[in-house]
């Protein structure tokens, strides 16, 4: 896969996580999220300098991977 980069002008903390808040959230590593994002797995989001991830996403994200 390749990875999914879209560009924001506009980030809100209650729609988006950094790659570690959103490793805590998932309980895994930082670099396994960044991993995720270059692999296309969850879409990468830009703002200014920051890499984000929607936050909607990797709540489905978790959920999908915990009915397997």
């Amino acid at each position: 896969m390749t990875a999914k980069i879209k560009r924001i002008n506009v980030a809100s903390t209650s729609d988006f996580l950094t790659a570690e808040e959103a490793g805590i959230f998932l309980d895994i590593q930082p670099l396994v999220v960044r991993n995720y994002l270059a692999e296309g797995k969850l879409t990468t989001y830009k703002f200014k300098t920051l890499t984000l991830v929607n936050k909607a996403e990797v709540v489905e994200w978790k959920s999908t991977r915990s009915r397997r």
